[in-house]
């Protein structure tokens, strides 16, 4: 607990230091796999959850962060696939602070339970829409 003294110094007290994260300044990023592998959760939770690890370009240097690759059954993904990368933590891994965004560059295989509400996150298109275009809409 601080005491008063503490408070009344010449400096007071000092804000905590924000840790600073890689996406800062833009809702995404591109960057290329560098492994593609399977990690377990933390104590409570029991599965196999799919993980790589991408570099990133921050600040003209390479960064490897540990990127959560969502959604249900297989993915497409190996070393050096090309992916889009946004923030977004899991909490039962330690270190995964970022996910990765679906359909977009190398990760092409999408949802394959059909979205009504939601889609955006998980880039499905919209059905009505599609219809009224006259394109098909593919699950899976």
């Amino acid at each position: 607990m601080i005491t008063i003294n503490q408070i009344k110094d010449r400096k007071g007290r000092q804000p905590k230091t924000r840790r600073a994260t890689l996406l800062t300044g833009y809702p995404q990023k591109k960057g290329f796999c560098v492994r593609v592998y399977e990690t377990k959760p933390k104590k409570p939770n029991s599965a196999i959850r799919k993980v790589a690890k991408v570099s990133l370009k921050v600040r003209n240097k390479r960064r490897n962060v540990i990127v959560y690759i969502p959604g249900f059954g297989p993915h497409n993904l190996q070393q050096l696939s090309t992916v889009l990368i946004r923030g977004g933590r899991t909490p039962d891994l330690p270190g995964v602070n970022y996910k990765m965004v679906r359909k977009h560059y190398d990760f092409q295989i999408g949802e394959r339970i059909p979205r009504k509400n939601r889609r955006s996150k998980f880039s499905v298109r919209n059905e009505k829409i599609a219809a009224r275009k006259g394109t098909v809409v593919r699950i899976g």
